[in-house]
């Protein structure tokens, strides 16, 4: 079972998506840094190495922008008593990084990348496994749910009305590694503690 329950969120719950928000939207109303910051093929060659975390903070409009801030109140509500603020930071880092890393190494045609919906899909991976550790029903189906959601967009296809919304291609193979890296941070912490309990027993 679950053992926190469902309220009001602590500190530690709402810190790292309102942190997240704030930077979103300041470097929304500051367009001016964009150029510095966006995920850019050409610039990463040039080893601008921050692009691979900065670029997940920008968004094509203002659309892509609420509806990404929409995602995380979102996952606020389905996962609150999995979020910490050192926990969700790892896993954003962590994932960030990789999808990032992905987009560069296997999607050659990318050129600049924007958006935390692949972070966001992190999240929910992330929360769907905590919520079928601790004996949640509802966690597996969740999980198949987003594992589903990301072969069909990456087999059929995002939607064009999406697309055509936030004015940007939408970065199907993006959100595929958000989950995948998901699944590695989970495994990662896993064998972190194995050793651990293996000494306390």
């Amino acid at each position: 079972m679950i053992k926190d329950k469902w309220g009001w969120p602590s500190a530690s719950q709402w810190s790292m998506p309102a942190l997240l928000a704030i930077l979103a939207v300041g470097l929304y109303l500051l367009p001016q840094f964009h150029d510095a910051l966006i995920w850019s093929r050409p610039h990463l060659d040039h080893d601008q190495w921050w692009r691979l975390f900065t670029g997940h903070l920008l968004h094509s409009n203002g659309y892509h922008l609420l509806m990404n801030l929409g995602g995380m109140a979102v996952m606020l509500g389905l996962f609150q008593p999995h979020f910490r603020f050192s926990t969700i930071l790892m896993l954003s880092l962590f994932c960030g990084l990789c999808i990032s890393l992905g987009v560069y190494w296997w999607v050659d045609g990318t050129q600049r990348y924007v958006g935390l919906s692949a972070v966001l899909h992190s999240w929910f991976t992330y929360g769907a496994i905590q919520d079928w550790k601790n004996g949640s029903k509802l966690g597996p189906l969740l999980l198949i749910g987003v594992i589903a959601k990301v072969t069909w967009e990456n087999v059929v296809g995002a939607s064009g009305d999406l697309a055509s919304l936030i004015q940007a291609r939408v970065a199907v193979e993006a959100h595929l590694y958000g989950v995948l890296s998901a699944l590695l941070f989970v495994g990662l912490m896993q064998l972190k503690r194995q050793p651990e309990r293996s000494i306390t027993s």
